[in-house]
């Protein structure tokens, strides 16, 4: 099952590879990455594709470690679609 999290955030140095470490080091295999720089004064937006590496992992437990990171504003799960084989 991939699924698909949308990140706001407060920009600060460093921080998009804090949030990519994070989903990484917590067991999820990047799929695609897709980052809007934040306007002056504005938010960051972080859009991630991510897999399940095989074990027990809960969408909803890495939501809950992202929102505990720094300057994150917002997470959201947009989709989650079973995998497609390749042919």
């Amino acid at each position: 099952m991939t699924h698909r999290i949308e990140i706001d955030f407060e920009p600060a140095e460093g921080q998009v590879v804090r949030l990519i470490g994070l989903v990484e080091r917590r067991g999820y295999e990047l799929l695609g990455v897709n980052f809007q720089p934040a306007a002056v004064g504005g938010k960051g937006r972080l859009d991630l594709s991510v897999r399940p590496r095989p074990g027990p992992r809960r969408m909803e437990t890495l939501k809950a470690q992202i929102s505990r990171v720094y300057g994150v504003l917002s997470v959201r799960e947009l989709t989650a679609e079973p995998l497609r084989e390749s042919a």
